[in-house]
């Protein structure tokens, strides 16, 4: 925020009225031309009593411009002097009162102008003088319009700050949302992946079970409590896998094979080209040696890039995928697209967290994401997946914690 430096120029003009008076009681003392050096103190005093008036501004506004007004009517019916300074005085802090609203300020603003009109009566004008009365409205008029767009302007000003700062907590909010979603999605996905595992150690604890039936009865014994124990975890898995469906998400895609990730992908694609998005893919060797976790993460952000890319770039657009796997073992998703006009008018895409959501899904497998236009135009995306990505993985247990 930038420092505040000077003076306001409206604390430059409230201090007017009393620089007036100064310069009048001055000018009087030392100069013997001007006509009120022959007046009295006594003839100045409803002036010197309202230039401090002028800088106040606070609560008691009307009772300031009350005051201001029967100064200003004592001047004019006993011929005192200075009859400007109050008047000066008077609309200045007239112009402070429309900081309060309704009556407070109609009861000011007629009582000014009742005053003023009366003031200008008494001044010649020639042997023709004008209508006196708009000439005094539009003297106050003058201070009270121009406090009132001063008002307008700040509250408009206040409005549009308030409407940033919801904005702002909106998006915040949104954005924990779907972080919290997305992590959710994560632990339904690794329980089921967990699930698949644990199936397919029950059934080879009961192959192994028929394969040793002759064999020691302690060999036996341990097989069948590993087998009762697994199929205890199995069922349990199977129930929390339950509650944790979330069914507006419809149903959960086949946890890839290694063998068949490359198949996963390229039926991606075709489903990508089937909505309109022109795709091009590009699969590197090795992509069948990752782990569990990172090839359910590949097809995952691999699925909701080139979602986006039919959503915001638009039929016309062409999209290119790449996933490779460089030499420190980690994956590297890119998706990049010519960023065609988009008309999205009739697609038929599902949804998803965008952003929020595979950032938070790499974030969790102690990744990094990059995603922003791209040189020659378009957008582009590119998500890294490290090999050990275990630890990051436990974050899962809360996924109401925001993730640093």
């Amino acid at each position: 925020m930038r420092a505040r430096t000077g003076v306001r120029p409206r604390h430059v003009v409230r201090v007017l009225p009393a620089l007036v008076v100064a310069g009048f009681l001055v000018t009087g003392l030392f100069v013997d031309s001007v006509w009120w050096r022959s007046t009295t103190v006594l003839q100045w005093a409803p002036a010197i009593a309202s230039a401090p008036l002028a800088l106040y501004s606070g609560r008691f506004c009307l009772l300031v411009v009350l005051l201001q007004v029967a100064l200003l009517l004592v001047v004019d019916t006993t011929g005192g002097a200075g009859s400007e300074v109050v008047q000066l005085a008077l609309l200045i802090n007239l112009f402070a009162l429309t900081e309060r609203r309704g009556r407070e300020l109609i009861v000011g603003t007629v009582g000014a102008t009742i005053a003023t009109v009366l003031n200008l009566i008494d001044v010649p004008f020639g042997q023709a003088p004008p209508p006196l009365g708009p000439v005094g409205a539009c003297v106050v008029a003058a201070p009270v319009l121009l406090g009132l767009h001063q008002r307008a302007l700040r509250d408009a000003a206040a409005q549009a700050e308030q409407r940033v700062q919801e904005t702002m907590l909106r998006a915040e909010l949104e954005r924990r949302q779907a972080a919290s979603s997305e992590r959710a999605a994560i632990s339904r996905e690794l329980h089921d992946l967990v699930a698949h595992h644990v199936a397919s150690i029950v059934l080879r604890v009961g192959v192994a079970r028929h394969v040793a039936a002759d064999t020691d009865p302690r060999i036996r014994a341990v097989l069948d409590d590993v087998h009762t124990t697994a199929t205890t975890a199995l069922e349990d898995l199977r129930r929390l896998v339950s509650v944790l469906r979330d069914p507006e998400r419809g149903p959960v895609a086949p946890l890839p094979d290694p063998a068949e990730l490359i198949e996963s992908l390229n039926d991606l694609v075709r489903r990508t080209r089937q909505a309109g998005l022109t795709v091009s893919a590009e699969f590197g060797p090795g992509l069948s040696t990752l782990d569990s976790v990172r090839r359910l993460a590949v097809l995952r952000i691999a699925q909701e890039a080139l979602t986006n890319a039919i959503k915001h770039a638009g039929r016309d657009a062409a999209a290119r995928l790449k996933v490779s796997l460089v030499p420190t073992r980690a994956v590297v998703i890119e998706v990049a697209d010519n960023g065609g006009r988009a008309d999205t008018s009739g697609l038929q895409v599902p949804g998803g967290h965008g952003l929020v959501g595979m950032r938070e899904r790499v974030e969790l497998l102690g990744g990094s994401l990059h995603a922003g236009p791209a040189v020659g135009g378009g957008w582009r995306l590119t998500a890294v997946l490290p090999e050990n990505s275990g630890p990051e993985i436990s974050g899962l247990g809360n996924s109401g914690e925001e993730h640093g």
